[in-house]
């Protein structure tokens, strides 16, 4: 399975963009927050670029050298003389360059540092590019703070189906309120906003087409009992009340007759019905939701 360590990663062309790199492959490879860039562009660095101790508190140095053609002996030999100033001494040295790994290179410097132990000074190591990329891999998060083109885009959220997209529109056209609360706990035997019921009417005037069916069969069905329940509570509402007041009202006892005196039996029979058929409309109403929210809502 491919890794980021895998990719072949050209190096950075900016020797500053190369050492701020280097301080966080370091960071990485001894398991280590202690790392830090040496000074800033213009001042005495003696040899060391980057510096921070490794997770057994010995103290690394790092020479960076962004030279895609190499290293030459003579250029680590002078890298080492400058970092014996550095103060306090460190354990070890590493030179690190962006040039593809060399084998006479790295026995030169091996045999190099071997000579400085028997001598008692700080050891030295090689790095190349390579060697750089692999340990910055080893976290992410430092990784994608260098190269945040390789960090995995967020999956898209998965497209709805058309059934869950049908009842977030159903919800949206005929939810609980205010239609449904107002067929609940309405008395209507009294007057109520005729702005109130439009939901239920919207319900039944556009939800008898195909494109409102449900694919889930169970669903559909509950659709159609819904569907029929809503025709009937709406006919009785139309054919039992009139406008009232300004017309933003509605009710079975109209203007007229209040102003005739007491309401008729025939209006207290007809606010019967209404209640009636509200009482069972609710129901149908919200089993079929909560069908539709225990199939469709994860």
């Amino acid at each position: 399975m491919p890794t980021y360590a895998n990719v072949r990663m050209p190096p950075p062309k900016s020797w500053d963009e190369f050492e701020t790199i280097v301080c966080s492959a370091a960071k990485n490879r001894w398991k280590s927050a202690d790392f830090t860039q040496h000074g800033r562009q213009g001042q005495r660095q003696d040899g060391v670029d980057v510096y921070g101790k490794d997770d057994k508190s010995r103290l690394m140095g790092l020479q960076c050298k962004n030279t895609w053609c190499g290293v030459a002996t003579g250029t680590i030999e002078d890298e080492i003389g400058k970092a014996e100033s550095f103060n306090p001494q460190l354990d070890h040295l590493y030179i690190v360059t962006t040039a593809e790994t060399d084998k006479k290179l790295q026995e030169f410097v091996r045999e190099l540092s071997e000579r400085r132990k028997e001598a008692g000074k700080f050891e030295v190591s090689i790095l190349f590019w390579t060697d750089v990329w692999h340990d910055l891999t080893l976290e992410d998060s430092r990784l994608f703070q260098h190269y945040p083109q390789l960090q995995p885009k967020a999956a898209a959220a998965a497209e709805p189906s058309h059934d869950r997209r049908l009842y977030e529109e159903l919800k949206s056209t005929f939810g609980f309120e205010p239609a449904v609360r107002l067929l609940r706990d309405h008395d209507f035997g009294a007057s109520f906003l005729r702005e109130s019921i439009r939901p239920l009417y919207n319900f039944y005037e556009t939800w008898d087409q195909p494109e409102k069916e449900f694919i889930d069969k169970e669903l559909q069905a509950g659709l159609a009992d819904l569907y029929q329940a809503a025709k009937t509570l709406s006919d009785h509402l139309v054919g039992k009340t009139v406008p009232v007041g300004n017309g933003d009202y509605a009710s079975v006892f109209t203007d007229h007759l209040r102003a005739a005196g007491p309401r008729p039996q025939w209006v207290i029979d007809e606010a019967h019905v209404l209640n009636e058929e509200a009482s069972k409309f609710v129901p149908i109403y919200e089993r079929f939701m909560r069908l539709c929210r225990d199939k469709l809502v994860s």
